[in-house]
């Protein structure tokens, strides 16, 4: 069922490895008027933003609806929606048909792990979907590209409850890992539905052939608010990834750095049992080196508003370049940049952007 609703605010992100974000304000009257109570229920309906000529901006599931009234008492309904990722967050990495996943001793039956092997990491975050999808009720309005042969194998043990977007983020983190991006679309039938796209051994990042060249500064800008935050939450120099624990032995993989300390940065530490479940000591390997790669200098973000008319084709996982000029605190020159979130709003003259950078010294 298709509805086009009247909206007082609006918002919307798309990002690199991250489900879209929207949130949409619908007044009153037209909730009621078009029984939005009843079809507003949370998981169960879809919100997405359409351009005028027909592309899908952004798409995702119904989060919690909040009706309430403004300072002036005007009513309101306010609808979130999180991308195709949020439904793969609530299941588990099991087979279709699986029955008790212990035996009549307690053991775990391994006819109900998940093992895949000869495919590439994009193609093994597509078997991960697709086996989630096959499942009685877990039918989606999905497309697939073509799956590719490679080296890679993987295996997840069913009674360890990993879930399906877990472990597709996990294989993205991998030093040789890959990106993913579900693509929403919209037919010419007003159908909605979402393509998934993942990076290759040779591509593992995702983005389009279209480069972006844009001005801040000067008598005709095409970007303004042009902010810099710089984060330094990942400084590291040492990482230690825990894994699986088994009779008082323990899997880790423990990785040092002295380059910051050379560069005058306190000692610091990662430490992480997020992978409590993983018994792979190359993947464990993956992670801590990811870590201390992402921890070599203070991660640079730039926000900024684009001219949407300067910007066509724009999609989070596109390289733009930048030029700066009589910036305040940015020094003058060409900046290039990977683009890691876009969003919008009621404005629709102009596009949010945030790039990233490593800072140099």
């Amino acid at each position: 069922m298709l509805r086009e609703l009247e909206f007082t605010e609006l918002s919307w992100s798309t990002a690199v490895c991250r489900a879209d974000e929207i949130t949409v304000t619908v007044p009153g009257y037209v909730a009621g008027a078009e029984g939005l109570r009843g079809l507003a229920v949370p998981r169960r309906t879809a919100v997405s933003v359409v351009r005028d000529d027909g592309v899908c901006l952004a798409a995702g599931v119904t989060g919690q609806p909040v009706a309430s009234e403004s300072d002036d008492g005007t009513p309101r309904l306010e609808l979130t929606a999180r991308g195709i990722e949020s439904v793969f967050e609530k299941r588990v990495i099991l087979p279709p048909g699986y029955g008790d996943l212990v035996d009549a001793n307690g053991y775990p039956d391994p006819r109900y792990d998940t093992r895949i092997s000869g495919v590439d990491y994009g193609t093994m975050m597509q078997r991960l979907y697709r086996q989630a999808v096959a499942h009685p009720g877990g039918g989606l309005p999905l497309a697939w590209e073509e799956p590719r042969a490679g080296i890679r194998s993987n295996a997840w043990v069913a009674v360890d409850g990993k879930r399906v977007q877990e472990a597709v983020e996990d294989l993205s983190e991998l030093a040789d890992g890959v990106e993913w991006d579900w693509v929403p679309r919209v037919d010419e039938a007003d159908r909605l539905s979402w393509a998934l796209i993942t990076g290759t051994a040779a591509q593992p990042e995702i983005s389009s052939a279209i480069g972006h060249y844009w001005v801040a500064g000067g008598a005709a800008p095409a970007v303004r608010k042009l902010r810099e935050k710089t984060n330094p939450e990942f400084l590291a120099s040492a990482a230690f990834f825990l894994g699986g624990k088994n009779d008082d032995r323990v899997l880790i993989s423990q990785r040092t750095d002295p380059s910051l300390l050379d560069e005058g940065f306190p000692l610091a530490e990662v430490w992480d049992t997020s992978h409590s479940t993983t018994s792979d000591q190359a993947a464990l390997n993956g992670w801590a080196d990811a870590a201390l790669r992402d921890a070599e200098a203070p991660v640079q973000f730039w926000t900024f508003d684009v001219r949407a008319d300067r910007a066509h084709g724009l999609r989070h996982g596109d390289w733009c370049v930048i030029e700066v000029s009589d910036h305040w605190w940015i020094p003058d020159g060409a900046y290039q940049r990977r683009i890691v979130e876009v969003s919008g709003g009621v404005e629709s003259a102009w596009l949010g952007v945030t790039v990233s950078g490593m800072q140099e010294w």
